[in-house]
């Protein structure tokens, strides 16, 4: 509850305009409750403002290899909600200019075919498109993406949760939380779960230490130890009504948060 209520906390910020975008990595060791903290965020966060675009990313569940998760992660990113804003936000443009420009002008025309070249861009994005070579590049289909994500969180801010976030290709990863978080204008909150001696922790950091992600890339403040002490507390907080022979009995009968957390929805008691 802690990790998920920090996170909300960087949603809150972000949300309301005084943060821009940001990435927050929440590592811990397996069994810990990553997949847990995330699963409850989106709760903890609607119980205060709905979320305008909510994207979903499971490393476990994307193909190996970067050339067969790109495309994976470029449908995750685009998918119907944040097509519609970008479509809406190039309309809302377009018919800015023409009260501005007049109906008959020559440049409201120009612009009304750059609006066309850019909805045949997202088109070609969703649908794959000429990408790069490489997958991981700047003009791969993902970089492309998250490019579209991070323009239309200008006016609809975004939440992109990744979940087991290690499992994906640690190049393409970079070049995806990158692109959705380095944008000024952008209100993108990425948050991913990360091992503890995460490769793609390490390069995420150490390359926010400069350029244009330099302090967008945070660690949430995670207390990763899982003894038999935090295990009880970690029973006793999940079901209130145990005494506290029961949460300790429960304690020794499991190895990790996860199995308490399995435990605790279980029954009979122990």
């Amino acid at each position: 509850m802690a990790a998920a209520t920090e996170l909300a906390q960087w949603w809150d910020g972000l949300r309301l305009g005084g943060s821009g975008s940001h990435a927050v990595l929440l590592a811990g060791p397996a069994g810990w409750g990553r997949s847990t903290v995330l699963d409850h965020l989106p709760e903890i966060i609607r119980a205060d403002a709905p979320i305008s675009l909510e994207v979903r990313i499971n490393g476990r569940s994307l193909p190996d290899g970067p050339g067969l998760q790109a495309p994976a992660l470029r449908d995750s990113l685009l998918g119907a909600e944040v097509r519609q804003q970008a479509a809406a936000l190039l309309c809302r443009r377009w018919l800015l200019g023409a009260r501005r420009l007049g109906i008959g002008s020559l440049l409201l025309t120009g612009m009304a075919g750059t609006i066309s070249l850019l909805l045949a861009g997202l088109a070609a994005a969703a649908a794959g498109g000429v990408a790069d070579d490489c997958p991981a590049s700047e003009n791969g289909a993902t970089a492309r993406a998250a490019r579209v994500v991070a323009a239309v969180s200008a006016s609809a801010p975004a939440l992109v949760v990744i979940d087991d976030a290690d499992y994906l290709e640690p190049g393409l990863a970079v070049t995806m939380i990158e692109n959705l978080i380095d944008h000024h204008d952008s209100r993108v909150l990425v948050v991913a779960a990360v091992d503890l001696g995460s490769d793609l922790a390490a390069a995420l950091t150490s390359r926010a230490r400069y350029g244009p992600t330099a302090g967008k890339v945070h660690r949430a403040n995670a207390d990763p130890r899982m003894g038999y002490q935090s295990r009880a507390e970690l029973a006793g907080e999940l079901r209130p009504h145990l005494t506290a022979a029961q949460a300790q009995e429960l304690a020794r009968q499991t190895r990790t948060f996860a199995e308490i957390f399995a435990a605790a929805r279980s029954e009979p008691l122990p």
